[in-house]
């Protein structure tokens, strides 16, 4: 059991999110805290972000609410601009969480030539890092 968790939701199906977050939720000691991450790319990265760029963070704030709130789950959200596995292991350091989880994807060309996420976060976590596994 683990006392501080953080969670990264991509963005994936729904199905996909409440099995990370019943994952997570089963590593939780009791009395610890959960911390929901989610990265959005592509947005300006200038101080005052325009309306779309607010549109889009108010958005997946209000998903990860839902979701919380259909499965009963307290946790915080952290919804931030910025490239996913960087933010991941910030925030994972910034709190010093005791355990990361992470889906996984397909691999694809990309992955190959730039590196994933996951394997990024698997490198330079602070703490141990628990991947679920996508069914092929």
């Amino acid at each position: 059991m683990f006392s501080t968790v953080v969670c990264a939701i991509g963005r994936g199906s729904r199905q996909r999110m409440l099995q990370l977050l019943e994952t997570a939720r089963a590593q939780l000691a009791p009395n610890g805290s959960l911390h929901l991450i989610h990265a959005v790319e592509g947005l300006p990265s200038s101080a005052s972000p325009d309306d779309w760029a607010v549109e889009v963070m108010a958005a997946a704030e209000t998903r990860l609410s839902e979701a919380l709130r259909s499965t009963g789950t307290p946790a915080s959200i952290h919804v931030r601009a910025g490239n996913p596995s960087q933010l991941i292991v910030a925030i994972a350091k910034e709190i010093s969480a005791d355990l990361v989880v992470i889906a996984s994807h397909r691999d694809d060309v990309l992955d190959r030539v730039f590196g994933s996420v996951v394997d990024h976060v698997v490198q330079r976590a602070p703490c141990s890092v628990l991947v679920l596994r996508t069914t092929r």
